[in-house]
């Protein structure tokens, strides 16, 4: 049997699949990251992500899986980062991600030497601290040393892993398109703009197809992995996409929802939304076709805090320190800690639960543009209780993606008729997928093996490359028709309950700006 090796680079883990011609998933497996994180800085070692590959392919071929099964390896992975390289493509400092957002004082320069209007019109897009093109500037500016030995940037991990296999420099449209400086009329680099800040646009790497073959495995690496030299390596697709893809979202409205450490909401779109909110608009895999996503550095990461604050394990000075952590000398795991959580969680009447808790514990980005914004509970009474608050979390992510929800669908139908794909590791939680669905007020529906979706979705676009399907929407359709959903409905008894409680959700931010 043949095999599309697909891999997803995330944060917090690399995940990677064998995907048939059949559309058969196996071999399924997670290799955790290390975050490097000072304050808000946040990087990661880009060789990490390299290794985390090499570990689940070695993986792969050592179970009996014979590397000429393998017909192309294909990636999705975190975008926005700033990755420098030397010229045997090695890092010359750690990655700055996407959530890293040191250079916001370079951002707010290009925003006023430029102007919002014309970033809009070169990038379909807004500038803030968080995107490449202002961490170029820091990194000139700050560690001129390391950009001086840069040969060239990279956006997205999965770009540094290609460059790995392949020894090619490529990124994808959509990585491209939260870099800050790509023309997302033309897909190339705004080279003006590079010129204008004493910048070198050939240090940027080319944009490719999302479904082109950037090279092969080079012996080198073929040694470190064990894939069979000459195995051919797409561009792939960054992990917005990838998810979309894997969500089966491509035609013009389709909604879906996505939990992972961070989160997002994100349509289909044929035309621009207003990027003033922070939301963003991505190239999508064909020419002309947009992600219309709106997204929050709040989400699953919400919930590892809650469980170590609110759970079952968490104490003074003991366990819960980590979340999902054992009690030291326990035998608890990782898994039992988050049952233990959801049973703790559904002892709350959440009909009478009128906490209310803004989830901005590592700042916002959208709705709101403000890294100084915090979590912050409002409402606690003495008879106030563990569950009662880690609900009110859970409510407070959700709240905070049906804010995102109107962001990028303004003029879809109304809730009633709605029906909304959710993924990412977050919908292992029944009972915040059920939180969802009453606050959306409309049906959420959630893959099998969501958490692997968007390794799906970067194997989806193999499908074409290797001839199994006419293109990738095929692919996409199969991979629909193929996979179980578990479907949550929303409780009438909560709709209004949550109506109200949403509107005073939204007051929240307004009120408590000043104090941020």
């Amino acid at each position: 049997m043949k095999y599309i090796a697909a891999f997803d680079i995330g944060t917090t883990n690399v995940k990677g699949i064998l995907v048939s011609q059949d559309m058969g998933v196996r071999a399924e497996r997670d290799v955790p990251l290390r975050i490097l994180q000072s304050g808000q800085r946040m990087e990661q070692h880009p060789d990490d992500w390299y290794a985390a590959v090499a570990d689940i392919s070695r993986h792969w071929f050592s179970a009996g899986i014979a590397p000429e099964a393998i017909v192309s390896v294909t990636f999705s992975g975190q975008m926005q980062d700033c990755i420098p390289v030397d010229e045997r493509l090695r890092p010359i400092r750690p990655a700055i991600l996407y959530s890293d957002g040191r250079a916001s004082a370079e951002s707010d320069r290009l925003r006023a030497d430029i102007g919002d209007e014309e970033i809009f019109r070169v990038t379909g897009n807004h500038m803030d601290g968080t995107l490449t093109f202002p961490k170029l500037l820091w990194l000139r500016e700050h560690e001129p040393d390391a950009y001086e030995r840069t040969a060239g940037f990279l956006i997205s991990a999965k770009d540094y892993v290609v460059a790995r296999l392949t020894g090619e420099l490529a990124t994808d449209p959509t990585a491209a398109s939260t870099s800050g400086c790509m023309d997302i009329a033309t897909r190339d680099w705004a080279g003006a703009w590079f010129e204008r800040y004493g910048l070198d646009p050939g240090k940027m790497p080319p944009v490719r197809p999302s479904d082109e073959q950037v090279g092969v495995v080079v012996p080198e690496a073929a040694a470190f992995t064990g894939f069979a030299p000459g195995t051919p390596v797409l561009c792939g697709i960054g992990d917005a996409g990838a998810a979309t893809l894997g969500a089966g979202i491509y035609r013009e409205g389709d909604l879906y929802a996505y939990i992972g450490t961070t989160g997002w909401v994100a349509a289909a779109a044929s035309a621009f939304v207003d990027v003033s909110s922070g939301a963003f608009n991505l190239s999508y895999v064909k020419p002309k076709s947009y992600i219309a996503i709106a997204p929050v550095l709040n989400a699953g990461n919400v919930m590892e805090w809650a469980l170590a604050a609110f759970g079952p394990a968490a104490a003074p000075g003991g366990a819960g320190a980590e979340a999902g952590g054992p009690e030291p000398g326990g035998t608890e795991t990782a898994e039992t800690a988050y049952e233990a959580f959801e049973r703790l969680l559904r002892t709350s009447d959440r009909s009478a639960n009128e906490l209310l808790f803004l989830p901005y514990l590592n700042g916002e980005r959208c709705p709101v543009q403000n890294g100084r914004a915090s979590g912050s509970m409002i409402g606690l009474r003495p008879t106030s209780t563990k569950a009662d608050m880690g609900v009110a979390v859970l409510e407070g992510v959700a709240f905070a993606l049906r804010q995102m929800m109107e962001v990028v669908a303004p003029a879809a139908p109304a809730p009633s008729g709605r029906r909304m794909t959710m993924i990412g590791g977050g919908t292992k939680s029944r009972l915040w997928c059920q939180i969802m669905a009453d606050i959306f007020g409309f049906e959420i529906a959630v893959p099998g093996e969501a958490q692997y979706l968007p390794s799906a979705g970067a194997a989806a676009l193999a499908f074409a490359a290797a001839g199994w399907t006419g293109d990738y929407r095929e692919a996409v359709d199969r991979l629909g028709r193929d996979r179980q959903e578990e479907i949550f409905v929303p409780n009438p008894e909560l709709i209004a309950h949550y109506e109200r409680k949403y509107e005073r959700y939204k007051l929240l931010y307004p009120a408590l700006e000043a104090l941020f």
